[in-house]
């Protein structure tokens, strides 16, 4: 592995005899016509797999990570102001309402398009763990934050940001040059449903 954290594919060959002579040594018995002919044919299969979109020196996008997850803020439900906030290129801090004031969050990501998809996609899902309220414990509200990382492909024209709360749709951010993302569409399929009882999009 390189000092990228990219992961090389090597290959070594054992030689018999000094290393000055390797080249010279196989150089030496294959005629000059053949090897020129063998360097022209590589270049033109080269070219070809350019042409063809398939160029070897195009680089996998790297995968998407999450970078940070914590709790901003928790205590009973009138002590905590409701607070959200969210951003296709990294961010999102929500509300959690009528929960332990000792609620945790966690988080995943994953691109659920392929690598090379006009509209690039992602999803986000935070889960939360240790959310009974005890009989003597207010209702809680706590303010939670998640950091990721959602590469822009080169191939991509678009990309969207799904956002999960405990595998409830709640939001969609997006960037554009021209292509629908498709977040109206996920907005329209899955409205937000809040413990209230309301039903409302999420500001993006």
């Amino acid at each position: 592995m390189n000092g990228s954290g990219k992961k090389e594919n090597t290959h070594e060959t054992d030689w018999d005899g000094p290393t000055e002579s390797r080249l010279s040594r196989w150089g030496g018995s294959v005629p000059l016509p053949f090897l020129l002919g063998v360097a022209i044919v590589g270049s033109f299969a080269l070219g070809a797999l350019a042409v063809g979109g398939l160029s070897i020196l195009d680089e996998t996008p790297p995968d998407p990570e999450i970078e940070s997850v914590e709790i901003l803020e928790a205590g009973c439900h009138d002590e905590v102001s409701a607070y959200s906030k969210s951003s296709s290129s990294g961010v999102w801090v929500g509300t959690i309402n009528d929960t332990s004031i000792d609620t945790e969050v966690s988080a995943e990501i994953r691109r659920t398009t392929p690598e090379d998809a006009t509209v690039a996609a992602y999803r986000v899902w935070v889960d939360t763990h240790n959310t009974t309220t005890e009989s003597d414990e207010c209702p809680g509200r706590i303010i939670y934050s998640v950091e990721f990382d959602a590469p822009y492909p080169d191939a991509a024209d678009a990309m969207r940001t799904e956002r999960y709360l405990d595998d409830e749709f709640r939001g969609c951010g997006y960037s554009t040059s021209d292509p629908e993302p498709g977040c109206a569409a996920l907005h329209e399929e899955r409205p937000v449903h809040y413990s209230n009882g309301t039903v409302t999009e999420e500001s993006l």
